[in-house]
């Protein structure tokens, strides 16, 4: 359905409600993950098994550098997920400016995230805080948001090249 004054898609209440409750979701999967139980050495004694087995035996400094990057990545990964979430969640929601609007509300909600996370972890006796980790999720955000403004402007382009009338002359016989 459509509404005739602004020519979008109705963004229902329910829409919009459940949209938030999956960041909010996500957000708390961070949170947990970010926690005690999902130390280095937690997860060391996870993860090692599975690198063996994947790779052979490795020697340790190769698996330990493997598991930092996997461990990395995962920061990456959760952020730029919560900034999509949270974009979504923003775009449906905003009455006015929406791309922009939905954008700095990812990113403040990313990097608020982030830096609640760290905090946390920096007093904690078996983690530790790290802003380089606060920029990483930063940068799995901002990248996140990025691409799928650059995907969505492409697709609009090429949608519109596709809507173009041939230019005169250049019509098929009939």
């Amino acid at each position: 359905m459509t509404d005739p004054a602004t020519s979008t898609p109705k963004r229902s209440k329910r829409r919009i409600a459940l949209a938030w409750l999956l960041v909010l979701f996500w957000a708390g999967l961070i949170w947990t993950l970010g926690g005690d139980d999902f130390s280095f050495a937690d997860t060391n004694d996870a993860i090692f098994p599975w690198l063996d087995w994947l790779t052979g035996n490795l020697d340790y400094r190769t698996r330990y550098r493997i598991f930092v990057a996997i461990r990395k990545s995962a920061h990456f990964i959760e952020y730029a997920i919560l900034a999509l979430l949270t974009f979504r969640a923003a775009l449906l929601a905003a009455p006015k400016n929406r791309l922009a609007t939905a954008g700095w509300i990812a990113v403040f909600i990313v990097a608020a995230l982030a830096s609640a996370d760290e905090m946390r972890q920096a007093f904690s006796p078996v983690r530790t805080g790290s802003a380089y980790d606060v920029l990483l999720d930063l940068a799995g955000g901002l990248i996140a948001i990025l691409g799928v403004l650059i995907l969505s402007r492409r697709l609009r382009q090429d949608s519109s090249n596709h809507r173009e009338p041939p230019e005169p002359g250049l019509e098929a016989p009939g």
